[in-house]
Parts: structure tokens; sequence; C-alpha cells
């Protein structure tokens, strides 16, 4: 019976919502209609087009907040909202109001465009103003200020059958720029209705007075008697807009004529305070406080006035309420005003000012346990950390998952807060089990609510499955014929994807497909989020690949704009990466706004590949159908002494080994990408001649020395071929690849660097041959060979290349002075997505990283993967003791001496 009268509230919630927008939209429509067939074309500064323009987007927005509300209702009360009000429904209705804007738009601009079928039709170009739209003409005429030509037009309106509802809608659109005297002359009229109302926006002459600041027009209005608590479409009322744009003047009129407006709700829940707050209008803060506004909520739906001003920084307005005793409560996400500071990172004054008047800032919030602390470390606001250590402010406290903000601040990869929280001697949080960490950005941002926003989750409804790879259980998936492209939005972040007009396209969503290619299409809410930056795709070729990137409302399926990526940005000879930025254009081909990304291109290996039924590869298990919940990489594919040797390619493409992007001559550095390989082997020989390294060589075999082995190889100024050829076959070897990110290029001078196709096939031809050779040899026994780099773009071309060879990718939270080059900082929640999402056997973390945070093991490998901890450079660790101290989950460690070992048995 509960679950039946939840049911009822639901459906009755969504029949009247149903009811109430298909008559708002009934009444757009027909007013669209109407303005058609008054003229062939319409102007932008008409009061019809403008009212009318505002009134489709407004209902774009209500579409989205209706659907969030129906989230948010199925969450709370574990039903799911059926029958009558579903997705087709407002799919429907975002469709029509789409389709109204841009035939609105051409309309006005002298195109008469009917977009109602396939595509659009233009049925007319006619150029300039009808003669016969009075209306427009009769507005400017106002506007303009010239009395003898608006007693023209008044004279020749009297005569019309509408007169007094023209010249009303007149009065209306030209109160915010009209001179006095003409606004004062159409009043002389007597056929201006002084009370009525815009019948789209449903504002009367109070509401444009406020927003337009025409005071005279107040006067007048307040004399005649028009209802100051009339809310327009928005729920607001004129005291609203007075306290949005600052009207200082007005807003005590308003209140001193109608004090029950003071605290009245528009349909966002915002009071006039609200508005004034969140505007940062400071004066009409305090001119509203001095008529006793109410400062806290009386329900759990009201906003805190409190919590939004230390959300916005806005430090006068917060002493303000606190002087009036303003209660500091959690707001209906959990978080206490200090939290919220935190959070943006504005104003760390603003929390000694909460101190101050009693806020605890070691209060944790009711969402995920955090204190301020927390939410200082995960966002790398580094003053708001300063400021609460500073205040004393307790960094040992741990969330409801056993974690610290240590661990969130590592997770996170901000340094500088991990430096602080060391300082001050952060807790480690605890290794007790692995914990699922959520990307932060997913979490709602607490405070005024964004119309124009779209839940991060986005809605199940309108995700579509990523393509079905078949699961393999030997090696990994790989590129035997296909050409793997990756989409990124990963740097460009929130500008990914700009309008130059933000407000006209409130919701929308993403789709990207190839008409060329037989791709399944690919849907992103936008803005776009974190796990939904990286879009991959593998085709068969790139002559004809394109991507077409097609945006729509949230809900619809009318384009509001597009653009394409042609062929020839892909198929770049030179490139295998770059970025990009293009033009989004309107169904009218008008540019209203620009998409940034990145993307990568990694091509099948250009060589002669190993065969798999020859060649084993190494085992993983990726079914999600296993008895068994972990998978168990064997000993025999995993185990072991890795001799770590650094590779790079010369400027003809041999691969060599070295460890440093330059070599010495004399005072002089040279890179290596600039030498040819006998350039180089010229240079190594001025250090030390080929006969003493190969003789330390043998030496170190003989011993079975691999820290031996590494040190001499590093310096050696060998091809990898030749290492390879020398190396016995028992020493199992870890390949790190060096590649330069184009930060290195452009800081030490390295460019051109080849393509990291050209780069990966080059090291995986003289390790494909090497194989092959030695399977001539000795057919019962191979080594091992695996890939590591610090490059992600290697690692993963590397990895797409070929199936037989292990990668570890690299993630290094902490800056460590190191013989070899290569290295750079990220975060480890980028470094495992990264792994994840190109299937990566591990990755490599500094020691220290793991050492500080042992919670972070956990992470990484509840995430499947193989962790490996690197203690070069770490003091702390010995040769000897270095294996024996690795805490339980690392499956590895790469010592000081340059080698690489691993358990026997490793769990994933």
């Amino acid at each position: 019976m509960l679950m039946e009268r939840e049911l009822e509230k639901v459906n009755a919630f969504y029949l009247q919502k149903e009811a109430e927008l298909k008559l708002r939209l009934k009444t757009l429509l027909d007013k669209k209609k109407v303005t058609q067939s008054r003229s062939e074309t319409t102007s932008k500064v008409s009061a019809t087009f403008i009212t009318l323009e505002e009134g489709f987007q407004q209902f774009g927005n209500d579409l989205n907040k209706l659907q969030s509300r129906t989230k948010e209702l199925y969450l709370s009360r574990a039903v799911e909202v059926q029958p009558c009000f579903n997705r087709d429904v407002i799919s429907e209705l975002s469709d029509q109001a789409t389709t109204s804007l841009l035939e609105l738009g051409a309309w006005a601009e002298g195109e008469k465009i009917n977009y109602e079928g396939r595509g659009h039709v233009l049925i007319g170009q006619p150029i300039g103003t009808d003669e016969n739209d009075t209306d427009s003409q009769f507005l400017e005429a106002v506007v303009s200020g010239n009395e003898a030509s608006l007693r023209d037009w008044v004279s020749r309106l009297k005569e019309s059958q509408d007169a007094r509802g023209r010249i009303t809608r007149t009065f209306l659109a030209a109160i915010p720029d009209a001179p006095e005297d003409s606004l004062t002359g159409l009043l002389n009229t007597g056929l201006v209705n002084i009370h009525s109302e815009d019948e789209i926006n449903e504002r009367n002459c109070l509401h444009e007075v406020a927003i337009s600041g025409r005071a005279f027009v107040l006067r007048i209005g307040l004399e005649r008697g028009v209802d100051l608590e009339r809310a327009d479409v928005y729920g607001r009322i004129p005291l609203h807009y007075a306290c949005m744009h600052g009207r200082v003047d007005m807003v005590r009129t308003l209140v001193t004529a109608n004090p029950a407006t003071i605290n009245m709700m528009d349909h966002d829940n915002f009071t006039p305070l609200i508005h004034a707050i969140v505007h940062h209008k400071l004066e009409c803060v305090e001119q509203l406080l001095s008529y006793n506004a109410r400062i806290d909520p009386s329900s759990e739906s009201d906003h805190i006035p409190l919590n939004l001003a230390c959300q916005h920084g806005s430090i006068s307005i917060v002493e303000l309420l606190l002087q009036k005793h303003a209660k500091i409560l959690p707001d209906a996400e959990g978080l206490f005003p200090q939290h919220l500071v935190a959070r943006s990172g504005r104003t760390p004054d603003l929390l000694l000012m909460l101190r101050n008047y009693g806020a605890d800032l070691d209060e944790v919030d009711r969402l995920n346990q955090w204190t301020p602390i927390f939410h200082a470390a995960s966002e790398g606001h580094v003053d708001i950390l300063k400021t609460l250590l500073g205040s004393k402010a307790s960094v040992d406290i741990l969330d409801e998952k056993d974690l610290s903000a240590m661990y969130y601040a590592a997770w996170e990869g901000h340094l500088a807060c991990m430096r602080l929280l060391a300082a001050h001697g952060g807790s480690p949080g605890t290794a007790r089990s692995p914990v699922a960490i959520k990307p932060l950005s997913s979490v709602r941002t607490s405070g005024a609510p964004e119309p124009m926003s779209i839940d991060s989750d986005g809605i199940p409804i309108l995700s579509l499955p990523p393509p079905i790879i078949p699961l393999r259980r030997y090696g990994h998936n790989f590129l035997d014929t296909k050409i793997f492209v990756q989409i990124s939005f990963e740097e460009a972040g929130s500008e990914a994807i700009v309008f130059y007009h933000d407000s006209k396209y409130p919701a929308a969503r993403l789709t990207i497909s190839s008409k060329l290619s037989d791709l399944i299409p690919r849907n992103v809410l936008l803005p776009i989020q974190e796990d939904t930056r990286i879009i991959s795709f593998q085709i068969d070729n790139l002559e004809s690949f394109a991507i077409d990137f097609d945006i729509f409302p949230t809900f619809g399926s009318k384009v509001i704009a597009k653009t394409v990526a042609l062929p020839n940005l892909f198929r770049a000879a030179t490139s295998s990466s770059g970025q990009c930025c293009l033009p989004l254009f309107d169904p009218r081909l008008r540019a209203i706004g620009q998409i940034n990304f990145n993307f990568q291109v990694i091509k099948p290996f250009q060589g002669d590949p190993l065969e798999i039924t020859h060649f084993a590869t190494y085992w993983k298990a990726t079914s999600q159908f296993d008895s068994h919940p972990n998978a168990l990489i064997t000993g025999s594919s995993l185990s072991g002494e890795y001799v770590r040797l650094f590779v790079q390619l010369t400027s003809d493409l041999v691969p060599v080994l070295y460890s440093r992007w330059t070599v010495s001559y004399g005072d002089i550095e040279f890179p290596v990408n600039r030498l040819t390989y006998d350039q180089f082997s010229k240079v190594g020989s001025v250090n030390q001649s080929r006969n003493k390294v190969l003789t330390q060589l043998r030496e170190a075999v003989k011993k079975q020395d691999s820290a031996s082995l590494h040190r001499t190889l590093a310096k050696s100024f060998i091809s990898l071929q030749e290492a390879l050829e020398f190396l016995p076959a028992a020493v199992h070897i870890d390949l790190q690849v060096l590649y330069p990110t184009a930060a290195d290029e452009r800081a030490r001078g390295l460019g051109p660097v080849p393509s990291v196709n050209d780069y990966g096939d080059a090291v995986l031809k003289d390790v494909f041959d090497h194989v092959r050779a030695l399977k001539e040899k000795s057919p019962d026994f191979m080594r091992s060979i695996m890939f590591s780099a610090f490059n992600t773009d290697m690692c993963t071309a590397l990895n797409w290349k070929q199936p037989n060879c292990k990668e570890e990718g690299m993630a290094t939270a902490d800056v460590s002075t190191l013989q070899s080059s290569g290295r750079y900082s990220t975060s480890v929640k980028e470094a495992v997505r990264t792994a994840q999402s190109n299937n990566f056997m591990g990755l490599i973390c500094c020691s220290r990283l793991l050492d500080m945070v042992p919670a972070l093991v956990g992470s990484i490998k509840v995430a499947g993967l193989v962790l490996v901890t690197d203690t070069s450079g770490d003091s702390t660790y010995t040769t000897g003791s270095a294996f024996q101290r690795i805490q339980e989950g690392i499956d590895g460690t790469v010592r000081d001496n340059g080698v690489l070992k691993f358990n026997e048995t490793i769990d994933m």
C-alpha cells in the first residue's frame, strides 16, 4: 500500500507538470504562428521576438529541471517514474521548442525556413524588414524619442482594432530604452493598460522597471496599484529582479510598499536575499537585512543564505549575516559553510571569520564525513589548506572509508597539499582493504542550483554501451589490421565545448559518430565529465575516416550544432597525435561555438609481427564470469628479476641504450634523437672503448649480477639489437622506452621527434627479430620481456601494437632526482584511469608515495592492476632489504640498482 501511495504521488506530480508544460508550449507556438502570419520577417529588437526567444529558452530549461527531478524522485522513493510523463514526451516537447528557436532566429534575419520536415526547407529570402511590420517600426519610433513620429504612429494605430493591446505591448517593450517623454506620451494616450502582462514571460511593468531601473515608471505603477506580488513565468516578483540587478533604491521602495514580499520565493526557491547574495549585491543585502529578511531556512528545501555567501566568497556579506546571528547549518548536500569555503577555494579569510563566530573547522560533513581539510586537499586549494593548518585543524581524522586527507591529495595529484599535510604530521589513513574511489567531479556542487547545468551522473537512458570487445585470456587486445583512434577532452576540460552565447543552449548532449565508418555512436552529456572525456574507435583505414560531432538538446533529437573532423586531420604522415579546434555550426551554417580536443592515432605494427600461436603470451584472465573473484598471473608468466634497459631512438630510427635525453661531447650537450647511430657510437667511443664495455658485460653475465648489467648497459652506447643478442636468454628484460612529451620537446629542444607509431615500430622490430632468432636457437626456452614508459602515448602504442609483451605504465606523484630522463608527475587517479582504459598490465609508483599513503595500494589493486613500487632514489631502502620491506598488495619492486623483481604469484 505504501508503494502504491508513493506511485500515486509521483504520477500526480508528473500529470500536473505535463499539463502545465504542454499548455505553455501551445501558448508559445500559437504566439509564434501569429507573429509569422503578420509579416514576412520580424526584427531581433522587437518585443515579440525577444519574449518569444526567451520563452522557448526557459521552456528548455524547465524540461531539463524536470528530468533532474525525475531522478531525485526515483532515488528518494525507489520507484520508477512511469506511466505518464516519460522520455518520449520530454523529447517531443524539446524538439518542438528547439525547432521553434531555429525558425525564429532565421525569421529575424530574413530567412523564412521551415524545420518541421527532415532537414530544413528554405521558403524565401526577403531582404530587409517588411513594411507591414508596424509593431517593430512603432517600437523603434518610441525608442528613438522622435515626438512627431511618435504622434503620427499613435494616430495611425488608434484606428486599428487592437490599438489598446498593441500600444500596451510596445509600452512594456520600450521601458528599458525609451526616453521618459516617449513613455509619458504613450501613457497620456489612455490606451496603455498599466496592469497588463506580457503573454509569454508574464511580466508586468514593475518587472521591467526592476530590470531596467526606470524609477519614474515605478512611481507611476505604484500610484496606479500594479500588483507587487505578481510572479512571472520564472516565479519572480519585481523585488527579485531589483535585488538581482542591484537597484538599492527600488528595493527600499518595493519592500516599503509591500513588506510581505520580502521572503517570497521563485521557482528555484530563491528569495530576494538569495538573489542579492549570488549576484554579489552588498547594498541590497544590507537593505533587506535592515527590513528583517529571513536569514535561516524555514524548511529543508530552502537555500541557506550564509552557505551561499560562503560558496561565492563574499566576505562582506558573510560578515553581515553572521552579525545578524545566522545559524551555521548544513545545506541539502550535508555541507556546512566551512566545507563550502574549503571546496570552492575562495577567500581563506572566510574560514577565520567563521571560526570566530563559532564554526568548528574540524566539523565533518553529512556527505562523506569529510572535514574542511579533506575538501581543500582533494581540490588542491593550497591557501585554504594553509589557513586550516594554521588554525590547528586536525590532519588525523579519517572519513567514512577510513581514508585521510593525505590520501585524497595523493589520489588527485596535488603535491603541494601533500607536502603541507606531511609537514604537519598528516595521517596516511588505512590500507586495510581496497577502496574504489569515485571521481570527485561527480559530486554535485552545493548551494545555488544552476538551471543550465546537467547532473554529472547523466541520464542512463541516454548512454550507449561501449563497443563489444571479445574477452581474451592470454595477453591483451591488440591491433591486427585495425587502426586505433582516440579522442580526448582531458586537457581542454570545461573548455572542451564552448558556445559563444552560453545562455542560448543551456543543456545539451554531444553525439560522436562517423558516417563513413561502421561505428557505434557515443553519447556524452555536457558539460563533459571525467569518465567520458576519452572516446576510442577502431577503424579499417584512415583514408575515409571522419568524425562527426553533433550537439542535441539533452532530451531532443533536433541538431542545434554540428561540425566534422576530416580525414586529413588523422592521416598526417609526420604525426600520430595533435590538438584540434573546430567551429560549431548551427543548421544555418553560422558559427555559434567551438569544440577542442586532442587526438591520437595508433596503427598496427608495420613489420613482421610475432605469431600468437608460436610465441607464448603472458597470462591474464579478463573474463567477468570467472569462478574466482581475483585473477592471478602465474609465476611462469611474470616473476623473477628483470634488468631495466633505457631505450630511445637516434635520428635514423635505430633503438639505442642510453638513459638521458642528451649526450656530452666536450662541453656541448647533444640530444640523442638528433644524432645518427654512427655519430652516437663515435661519441660513446670517446668515453670508453667498445672492448672494455663488452668485457664488463661478460663479467656481469658470468657473475649473474643483474645490477652490474644494468649499470654497464646504461652507459654502453650500443644498440638495442646488440644488447639483446649479447644477453643470455635467462636474463629477463624491462625495456623502458624514453619518449619525450610535448612539454619535454619544447623545454629541452628535443624536436622533431618521430611519431609514436614510427618510434614504437622501430623498438618492436628489434624485439620481434630477436625473439624469432632466439626461438630458433632454443625452442623450449624464451626470455620474458616487458615494456614500461613514463609517456602514456608510448605505453598505449606499445600495448595496442602487440599481444605478447607486458606493458607497465609509470605513475609518479613525487619528484625525485634520478639519472634517467623522461620522468614526470601525474595524479594516481589519472594514471589508474589511463591504465584501465588502455588495458595496461599495471603501474609503477614511487615508493615514497606509497609509504606516505599506504591506502593507495588498495585503490590501485581494486582497479585490476599490477602494482610495482620504485625505490630508486629512496635512501630509506637498501639494496638488500628493499624487497623484504614491500607492504602487502605490492607485486614487485624496482631497486636503485636498476633491477625489477616480481613476486612469484601476483594477485590482481
